[in-house]
């Protein structure tokens, strides 16, 4: 238990470092603010799976009245929302991988420039993906990827037994209204 309390230390210090939230603030153009941080650690005994997506969703400290906000839930305590397409214009996210990563450990594959789409459907995302060809990225230990949210991506289980860890860094520069704060 203290070793996972070490790792979210790191975490929190690297997500809140002048390096990252200098990257972001100049891939977004404005001061940007942490709004989800994970740590994906695939292993063989810890091995999944992640279908065609976008990341469309983010986590807040109460629900509130925006437009274009919709689809709110509760997952495990927290209010989770769909905000709308010109706050999801307004985010990126870096991920910077703790092991190589390939094919054989689960790399994330994108369809590049499918972020330009808007909000897809399932079926939206199923005809895009059997239409355009997926990227590999491939990354060394200590690689940062950028991407925005809504880029099509999945990764696939591990092929051989190795490890695949990342830690997944969501920034924003959009303002919460008053009183909300990012959960």
């Amino acid at each position: 238990m203290l070793l996972l309390a070490q790792e979210y230390e790191v975490q929190i210090k690297l997500a809140h470092s002048k390096y990252m939230t200098q990257l972001a603030a100049h891939l977004l153009g404005r001061k940007a603010y942490l709004v989800r941080a994970i740590l994906f650690n695939k292993s063989a005994s810890n091995n999944w799976a992640v279908p065609w997506h976008q990341d469309k969703t983010v986590s807040v400290s109460q629900q509130f009245f925006m437009k274009g906000w919709r689809s709110w839930s509760i997952k495990e305590g927290v209010h989770h929302a769909q905000p709308s397409i010109d706050f999801l214009n307004q985010m990126v996210t870096l991920r910077l991988h703790l092991n190589d990563t390939d094919r054989k450990n689960g790399c994330l594959k994108v369809i590049p420039a499918s972020h330009q789409l808007g909000l897809l459907s399932v079926g939206a995302i199923k005809t895009c993906v059997e239409k355009q060809s997926a990227f590999n990225c491939k990354m060394s230990t200590g690689g940062l990827l950028a991407m925005r949210p809504r880029l099509l991506h999945c990764s696939e289980k591990l092929l051989s037994p190795s490890q695949r860890s990342v830690v997944h860094l969501e920034y924003s520069c959009f303002e919460l209204p008053m009183g909300i704060f990012w959960a």
